[in-house]
């Protein structure tokens, strides 16, 4: 298949008009590579699997590619386990769909090149994206890109299956935190009920994702929890991991995700953040709010990271202690632009 490359304009099209590029492609494509950021996430493995079996059933070949493995949490998800971890130069595709991804330095070098992924679409829902590809799906409104998947399927009559609402069930509830965060919004719960009429029964999906913890988690839970420091004047929750607490568990880096909300749940804290010593140097941070006057998307991206309202992260060169000073002043920022009176703010001149 030989499509137009299509470059982006300075001022970008609406989501509308590029979700219907994207649907064009798709419709006449028969070979599709789909694939995210690295390590992805319950949105990034959800909708690549929702989406390629939604493809799948229309008769398409579609490839979910991720040069990491998928998290232990999300293995059981329908087509998780056809995902793979390198495609052949000699391989060729009509398109490949990026999901969840805010940048294209997140893919790493991990993209293949033009002439074996051919047209390039992304579909994203960060509001500190920035949109790449030759069709770029941008919505910030979208909760999660579950849900961007939902409106191409809407859009293009495909009927969804169990096998599909499945992942994208997943896609939803990881992206809104159980529907509790503050991009909780009408039309995910109106996407989360139609996945649920298709088969989707929310307490197995609940008892899948909440796994026995292995010893090795519960013993590096117990040192990440140690860790708690309380920071602008108790309204910031941080805790760290490093290598050394992670083996001296006999825990695995896998075992990290979701310690952040142990920070976030502390009794008056309204953001909670989860530092962690990365493998090839500096520190990953993870940011969680509940509250709805911190935007700690806003806040990582001035980190040089990026994310949503409720939840964001970025990665930071330097150590531990240095990263946390810098977190910590990034968040007094937040808290006192969010607490200023009104009358402390500059006199804006009324335009008539």
């Amino acid at each position: 298949m030989n499509e137009r490359r299509i470059t982006m304009p300075l001022e970008l099209p609406s989501a509308a008009t590029t979700l219907s590029l994207a649907c064009d492609v798709l419709r006449r494509a028969e070979r599709i590579l789909l694939t995210s950021h690295r390590r992805p996430d319950g949105d990034g493995t959800g909708s690549m699997a929702g989406l390629a079996s939604l493809l799948r059933a229309r008769g398409k070949t579609a490839v979910i590619y991720s040069i990491d493995p998928i998290a232990r949490r999300y293995k059981w998800l329908p087509l998780a386990n056809t995902t793979v971890n390198t495609i052949s130069f000699d391989e060729r595709f009509d398109c490949t769909i990026v999901v969840d991804c805010a940048d294209a330095t997140l893919l790493s070098d991990t993209l293949p090149p033009p002439e074996v992924r051919g047209l390039l679409i992304t579909l994203d829902h960060h509001a500190s994206g920035h949109p790449f590809g030759d069709i770029a799906v941008w919505d910030p409104t979208a909760a999660a890109v579950g849900v961007l998947v939902h409106r191409i399927a809407v859009r293009e009559g495909w009927p969804i299956t169990c096998e599909a609402a499945i992942p994208l069930y997943v896609s939803l509830i990881s992206d809104t935190g159980g529907f509790r965060h503050a991009n909780t919004n009408a039309e995910v719960l109106y996407v989360a009920a139609e996945l649920v009429r298709a088969g989707v029964v929310p307490s197995a999906i609940a008892a899948s994702l909440e796994e026995r913890p292995s010893p090795g988690k519960l013993r590096l839970l117990g040192s990440v929890l140690s860790t708690l420091e309380l920071h602008c004047a108790g309204r910031a929750g941080v805790l760290s991991v490093t290598t050394d607490m992670v083996e001296g568990a006999r825990a695995s880096w896998e075992d990290i995700e979701g310690m952040v909300n142990w920070a976030r749940n502390v009794d008056g804290v309204q953001v909670g953040v989860l530092l962690t010593t990365a493998k090839g140097g500096g520190v990953r941070i993870s940011m969680r709010s509940r509250s709805e006057k911190v935007d700690v998307g806003k806040v990582c991206m001035t980190l040089g990271g990026g994310g949503h309202p409720g939840a964001g992260g970025c990665h930071l060169p330097g150590d531990l202690a240095t990263t946390k000073d810098r977190v910590v002043r990034a968040l007094e920022q937040a808290f006192n632009r969010y607490s200023r009176p009104v009358t402390e703010r500059p006199h804006e001149p009324v335009v008539e």
